[in-house]
């Protein structure tokens, strides 16, 4: 087990979520508690090319595809805010309408008729079995490589190339209060908020911040451990942090994106 295996070892969700609401209430919270306190950053490479057909590397699942037909709809007919006045106007009429799915009342009503009629006029050969015939795709989920002490595997959001774990050490644990991120409004919001928490009670006693790469091969990789934030671009966002107590944690903390130039050197 390298380093970076050890630091990511025991990690649990916390089952009280969410853990705080504001900076004060997270700070009275976890006062003096600094020494059970950690966070735990793990820098995303994008997949290496060589691993793109391996199975080993990736969830992989099947779903239903739409038709040919209400791609070309979707396409080519669907206005956001029609459709949005069709939903307002169907859904009080259910019980009387007795339809079980509002989407495909509205699409077998004004929109299938109108495609088949548009396309019969614009294509000659056009049948109708081929453009209605059930699809399936694959859908392809990057493996993360990381399972939590319940035995689940960790899901990163690809969709970042940061996730950053707030961790206190507790009862043999390492109990994730939140994940913060890029990916979504959510992770944004965490990292703001905790980011400025663990700061906050820093200032008193330091607080070890791990940076850990997952590799383009699907490995864990220790890089560094600071006592200062790392510091994401994304500070800020989704939570209404003081601008002064940003500047604040930017100028105590280390720069991520000046860290990063340097992880080609972790081999």
């Amino acid at each position: 087990m390298n380093k970076a295996e050890m630091i990511l070892e025991n990690l649990a969700f916390c089952s009280q979520r969410p853990f705080i609401e504001s900076v004060e209430d997270g700070v009275a919270r976890l006062s003096g508690r600094q020494n059970d306190l950690e966070v735990i950053h793990v820098w995303i490479e994008s997949l290496d090319r060589s691993c793109l057909r391996e199975k080993e590397c990736f969830h992989i699942e099947r779903y239903k595809r739409m038709t040919r037909l209400d791609e070309w709809i979707h396409r080519n007919l669907i206005d956001n805010e029609k459709y949005r006045q069709y939903l307002d106007k169907y859904r009080p009429q259910r019980d009387k309408l007795e339809y079980e799915d509002i989407d495909e009342y509205i699409m077998n009503r004004h929109y299938r008729p109108r495609a088949v009629a548009m396309l019969k006029k614009q294509k000659k050969n056009f049948r109708m079995e081929d453009w209605t015939r059930p699809r399936r795709g694959l859908n392809y989920e990057r493996r993360s490589n990381l399972t939590l002490r319940d035995g689940l595997e960790y899901r990163f959001d690809f969709r970042g190339p940061l996730e950053t774990f707030f961790v206190l050490k507790e009862d043999g644990l390492k109990k994730i209060l939140a994940v913060g991120g890029f990916g979504s409004s959510g992770r944004r919001l965490n990292y703001t908020l905790f980011t400025a928490v663990f700061h906050l009670l820093g200032k008193r006693k330091p607080i070890r911040h791990h940076l850990i790469v997952y590799d383009r091969f699907n490995r864990f990789k220790f890089f560094k451990s600071y006592t200062r934030p790392l510091v994401a671009i994304w500070l800020g966002m989704n939570y209404p942090l003081d601008q002064r107590l940003i500047a604040e944690i930017r100028k105590a903390g280390v720069d991520f994106s000046k860290v990063q130039e340097r992880f080609p050197a972790i081999g």
